[in-house]
């Protein structure tokens, strides 16, 4: 029986008393900021479902046709890889999640993106540093991280699952809510990567809120931070995008960039800084600094 024929069979207070349910049941605690957060799911669920969105990428990369006569694969770049791998090694050991179990692959594609599914699987485009269209310098570590830390941010404070768990319970399907739950709700998780068709194969570019990009912005800078990246970095990629325009498949159209994302990360960048320096101080409380910071002077230098 279809769920909207299921709710109209129920009395209102049968349908309040689900949603006290629904409300009570996904409560839990923010592993990043310590807040009180929503969301249904467990990390093991997280994982599960960052695993299935990343094989369906996986899956239709290999099937992609070939573009300028190159094969579409993945893992082509083995040094490129490898750095990769190695930033991202380096980022999640001073994440708040370091035991998840983090995957980073690179499709040697011409699409200027990169994101982290639930549960830290890693997808890169090759596009990301392209010479006339990319974002971030090949060689540059510290840009690479800055890329790197924001996406891993998304999976850490779980911005997917907990969106997932917002709009289920805002649809009032409970039985649903936990029926998906039950099979990792893959499906839904792969509704919030919008899925392209580009240059002959299916991408998949991440959506997220403003806050939750604003949200991974400032837990991405400390991140690189403490993982040994200068956090200058991540300001001077953030002007660097807001002067760039691309396709709706590119990091410049799914990470809104006026500027004022590179004027809020200025902002951080003081505190960033001292932990840049000694990483061996705490995070701050992310919960005290300000979300929506007055723009001021960025202390990094223009791309």
């Amino acid at each position: 029986m279809p769920v909207s024929r299921i709710l109209r069979s129920l009395s209102l207070k049968t349908i309040l008393a689900l949603l006290l349910l629904l409300v009570m049941a996904a409560c839990s605690k923010d592993y990043v900021t310590g807040r009180s957060s929503y969301n249904w799911y467990k990390i093991d669920q997280d994982i599960k479902l960052g695993k299935e969105v990343l094989n369906s990428q996986l899956a239709a990369l290999q099937k992609g046709q070939n573009y300028k006569g190159k094969a579409i694969e993945v893992d082509v770049d083995e040094a490129q890889l490898a750095r990769i791998r190695g930033i991202v090694s380096r980022l999640a050991k001073v994440s708040h999640l370091p035991d998840l179990p983090y995957e980073v692959h690179l499709a040697e594609i011409p699409v200027v993106n990169a994101w982290a599914a639930p549960g830290g699987k890693v997808m890169v485009y090759s596009g990301l540093w392209d010479p006339e269209k990319g974002l971030v310098k090949k060689e540059n570590d510290d840009e690479l991280a800055a890329v790197l830390a924001h996406e891993l941010a998304h999976a850490t404070a779980r911005h997917v699952t907990e969106s997932l768990s917002t709009n289920m319970t805002i649809m009032m399907a409970g039985t649903v809510a936990t029926s998906a739950i039950g099979a990792t709700g893959s499906s839904m998780g792969q509704n919030l990567f919008s899925n392209f068709f580009s240059y002959g194969f299916n991408v998949f570019a991440p959506s997220y809120s403003r806050k939750n990009e604003s949200e991974a912005d400032l837990i991405g800078i400390f991140y690189m931070a403490k993982a040994g990246y200068n956090p200058e970095a991540a300001v001077a990629v953030w002007q660097r995008a807001a002067k760039q325009r691309g396709d709706k498949t590119s990091i410049f159209a799914s990470h809104p960039a006026s500027g004022d994302r590179a004027k809020a990360l200025a902002q951080w960048l003081p505190e960033a800084q001292k932990i840049y320096q000694n990483p061996s101080l705490p995070y701050p409380n992310f919960r005290e600094l300000p979300k929506n910071p007055k723009p001021q002077a960025s202390q990094a230098k223009s791309p």
